[in-house]
């Protein structure tokens, strides 16, 4: 079901689908299907235009980050924006990062990773009893290279932030398993969930069906600094905003596939059956 969720993830991308429609539409023409072939010619010139022009990339990735707003500001002296209990974990949910070892673990991580790993931080130096919790697996399960929970852990380390405080989740593939692995870990604890604003519905939903209570903390925000989309976005097109479209459109795909899987097999499955600790790596600390 994993590896079934990653191809079809990956094949309904806007760029891979519009260049596979635009390859069938030449093929059905060189098969004497000319209105099948036009028809699917100019589908896969809208779905790239489309997710090319900065203003329907705008709209659709501020439609996911205005969805889900920050619960709280950490570290606020207002009352009315502090959370009902004090924080005990902040969890930082994987991004990636390309295995390097002659970089700096911190120049390994990408954009979006760095940015959740920051916001992290700064969270939990405002929270100094809170345990920093980060996730992610290896790229390759069989290769030597670290994982990426240990990527973030040492990275978090550079920066300086005690090791003694960070404890790493290396088993969990995805949201589902990461949350579900935070759910066992946690408990009813409250934990500040940390991920990338446009991802941060998702993870909500998926924290809410392990039974985590989680705090929506995003980072790593798309798209323009304006309040609202200028007219001038609606009449250009850039490279920048076909990735930023990819993301989003990535996450209405995770969504509406959560919501396909929990109609059709019930709730989703517990955190992996390994323990999802890396105890290893966080002397001082145990789960």
């Amino acid at each position: 079901m994993f590896w079934l969720k990653k191809l079809l993830g990956t094949l309904l991308m806007p760029l891979p689908l519009g260049f596979g429609l635009l390859t069938l539409g030449i093929l059905l023409i060189a098969l004497r299907r000319r209105w099948r072939g036009w028809f699917a010619l100019l589908l896969g010139w809208f779905v790239l235009a489309a997710a090319s022009n900065n203003g329907i990339s705008r709209a659709l990735t501020a439609s996911l980050q205005n969805t889900c707003p920050a619960a709280f500001v950490p570290g606020a002296t207002s009352p009315a924006s502090a959370p009902a209990q004090p924080i005990a974990f902040v969890a930082v949910l994987g991004g990636g990062h390309g295995d390097n070892p002659a970089l700096p673990a911190g120049q390994q991580l990408s954009v979006s990773a760095r940015a959740r790993l920051i916001e992290g931080i700064r969270i939990a130096l405002l929270h100094p009893s809170a345990t920093l919790i980060v996730s992610g697996p290896k790229n390759e399960p069989d290769d030597d290279y670290p994982s990426h929970a240990r990527i973030l852990a040492d990275a978090a380390v550079e920066l300086g932030f005690p090791r003694d405080r960070i404890v790493e989740i290396s088993t969990a593939r995805d949201t589902a398993e990461e949350t579900a692995a935070l759910a066992q870990l946690a408990g009813r604890k409250p934990v500040a969930l940390v991920t990338s604003a446009w991802h941060l519905p998702r993870a909500m939903k998926l924290a809410a069906a392990a039974g985590l209570l989680a705090l929506p903390c995003p980072a790593d925000f798309l798209g323009g600094r304006e309040a609202a989309i200028p007219p001038r976005a609606w009449r250009s097109w850039s490279a920048e905003a076909l990735g930023d479209s990819t993301r989003a459109w990535r996450e209405y795909l995770g969504q509406f596939w959560a919501w396909s899987v929990r109609a059709l097999l019930g709730p989703p499955l517990d955190a992996p059956n390994q323990s999802p600790l890396d105890k290893t790596s966080s002397p001082g600390l145990s789960a």
